[in-house]
């Protein structure tokens, strides 16, 4: 399969939307493109983590769908994404305005059922309290050289944004929820993208859910900005 590849420094996993902005020429084109009537690509495209074009083969990206577009009078644009599949990068063609890439569609399984069935309670218990965690870090950040009323104010975004997460029984639904909303590393998302069934998947959030709470907890990371909260996909 050949499909545009729009490197990123960003993770995109399968069931998930990311909004992008387009303004850089090449990819206005690929958009052009993927928008037209008859399009060959049927509006999908390529997302890898690499940010560059030299990822090598058999790096793990993601192929997105647009699900809305909308172009600007300057030709920039808005979309908004969804991935549709995990891939295994191939070669890349740079003959034309954009890139091209080959990939292969990897398969998606849940895995282990029994151990799936067992970590998918234990992953929600982990994921409730790593949300609780957040929204105490945030607004303990927050509350520093504040008064009353903006507190209350960035107490109730929190509210908004960290609702709680009722995780779907599909393990690999579940694990790509997961994966969505835990804030790490680019480099530890690329990892959880890279193994190979829900249950795996499942197991690795549960040891970082963990892992990010007590850090949290014991004050070990930096404050967030309300800004970031409103919305990140990765």
């Amino acid at each position: 399969m050949r499909l545009p590849f729009f490197p990123l420094h960003v993770v995109l996993f399968p069931h998930l939307p990311l909004p992008l902005h387009i303004f850089e020429e090449r990819y206005r084109a690929m958009t052009r493109d993927l928008m037209d009537d008859g399009s060959p690509y049927a509006g999908r495209f390529v997302i890898s983590s690499s940010g560059d074009e030299d990822m090598p083969d058999g790096s793990v990206g993601t192929v997105a769908e647009v699900r809305r577009a909308e172009q600007f009078a300057d030709g920039r644009w808005a979309l908004v994404v969804v991935g549709a599949e995990r891939v295994a990068l191939g070669a890349v063609d740079r003959s034309g305005p954009y890139a091209l890439i080959e990939v292969q569609p990897l398969p998606e399984t849940a895995g282990d059922a029994d151990a799936a069935g067992r970590l998918l309670p234990k992953v929600q218990a982990a994921l409730d309290a790593y949300l609780d965690t957040v929204k105490r870090f945030v607004a303990s950040a927050a509350s520093v050289g504040r008064e009353s009323l903006e507190i209350t104010d960035v107490a109730a975004s929190l509210d908004e944004v960290l609702k709680p997460i009722q995780l779907p029984d599909d393990p690999l639904a579940a694990s790509y929820a997961v994966a969505g909303v835990l804030q790490i590393e680019l480099n530890r998302k690329q990892q959880l993208l890279e193994l190979p069934d829900g249950a795996s998947r499942l197991e690795a959030e549960l040891k970082l859910l963990r892992r990010e709470a007590r850090l949290l907890a014991d004050g070990d990371m930096p404050p967030i900005s309300r800004e970031d909260l409103r919305y990140h996909p990765n």
